[in-house]
Order: structure tokens, then sequence, then C-alpha cells
């Protein structure tokens, strides 16, 4: 599985995202980067690995328009790790999300690249 992080490409998050649990509202983190097998994400707190939680965010070629959309996904932590801030920088792959929403943020994130 690990292959396919690597094989994926990311698109950085332009402006400000927020990640929030799905089950008990709270604010989870700042989405950094997302790609359609996972995201990436800054967080005041450590996640366990292997932790699975249900986040929304807003879809993110939908930040800067008057019609933001949100939506909501399983995820997977893969790692976890504190950069020099003190924040934790933390990676997540999804493993319950809409296939024509991977499909968006796949087309998202290769319009990057072209």
């Amino acid at each position: 599985m690990k292959t396919e992080f690597r094989n994926t490409i990311r698109r950085r998050i332009d402006g400000s995202a927020d990640v929030i649990d799905c089950m008990t509202e709270a604010f989870v983190g700042k989405l950094l980067d997302i790609s359609a097998s996972g995201l990436r994400i800054a967080s005041a707190s450590p996640f366990g690995i292997e932790a699975l939680f249900q986040w929304q965010f807003p879809l993110p070629d939908t930040l800067h328009t008057d019609t933001s959309e949100t939506i909501e996904c399983g995820v997977q932590i893969i790692w976890s790790r504190a950069d020099p801030s003190g924040r934790h920088i933390i990676g997540a792959r999804f493993i319950q999300i809409a296939p024509q929403i991977r499909e968006r943020i796949r087309h998202w994130c290769n319009q990057a690249t072209q």
C-alpha cells in the first residue's frame, strides 16, 4: 500500500482548510496537502499510528469559491511526527471515500502538473 502513496500526485493546499472530526465535531488540524490516496495535516496533537477516524474538510477545488463543498471520509493514520515549531504533521490514507470524490481530487491534483 505504501507504493500507492509514492506514486500518487500530491498538491499543496492554497489557503486555509480546517479538518474536523465527524464524530466529536472537534477541530483536528489544518489540511496541508492532498492526493487521491490520502492527505497530510498539521495538528496541535500527535495521533496514534493506524488509528481510524472519520474526518470532514472542504474540497480543495472549492476553497476559493462562494460554494465551498465539504466532504466526509474515513482515514487511517500512517505516520505522525513533530516539526521544529511544535506542530504535529500527520499523514493519513483514505480508507473510505466516495469514488467520484477520489476522482475529483485526482483531477484537481493533476491540474497542477499541466
